[in-house]
């Protein structure tokens, strides 16, 4: 039995539809945590800020500080001073890096079969099509947890976005929705 092209055009329109209605951020963003299973996580009561290695973005210090901040205070946690000996250390790192990639569109004249299977047949495909290059910055977000008494991570979250918004409100929203789903996982259960 053989399709005719034709009566494909829909569903296709309707998957490039769909992937096209998604937001960016459902598309784009992921994130993991890990945890030491042996870790007393019970018994953290408390946190304070260990400075980060490096630049780390200063610009977006205040925004992290703020969203972990509430998300653990909301989970019970208190943020203390070092000098009264904080049960957990956070940190965090960014690393933001611009790629340049290269989006196909449209559709081209080929079809089912002929020489051999998908679309375009025998060389008659992707190459005829309409590219544009397109520029975007990919960042990586972690968190760490560090049992302050035994200088171990026992926690860390890492959030990855394919492509960062534009504009202080899009990043803004983009690392405070990162640092709820992270915290999310935190404590393990």
């Amino acid at each position: 039995m053989r399709r005719s092209r034709l009566s494909l055009l829909p569903l296709m329109g309707a998957i490039v539809l769909a992937f096209l209605i998604l937001p960016g951020s459902a598309r784009a963003q992921s994130v993991r945590v890990n945890w030491s299973k042996r870790a007393p996580f019970s018994r953290y009561k408390t946190f304070a800020w260990l400075p980060s290695r490096g630049s780390n973005h200063p610009f977006y210090r205040e925004d992290i500080d703020n969203t972990t901040q509430s998300d653990l205070q909301a989970k019970g946690l208190r943020e203390v001073p070092m000098s009264q000996n904080p049960d957990l250390l956070v940190t965090y790192h960014l690393m933001v890096q611009h790629t340049v990639d290269q989006e196909t569109y449209g559709f081209d004249n080929g079809g089912w079969g002929g020489w051999g299977w998908g679309w375009g047949g025998l060389g008659d495909g992707y190459d005829n099509m309409p590219k544009t290059k397109v520029q975007q910055t990919m960042g990586i977000l972690t968190v760490d947890m560090i049992d302050a008494h035994n200088k171990k991570i026992v926690w860390r979250g890492q959030a990855s976005e394919s492509n960062i918004a534009k504009g202080n409100k899009g990043e803004e929203k983009q690392v405070s929705q990162s640092l709820h789903k992270m915290l999310q996982h935190f404590p393990p259960k």
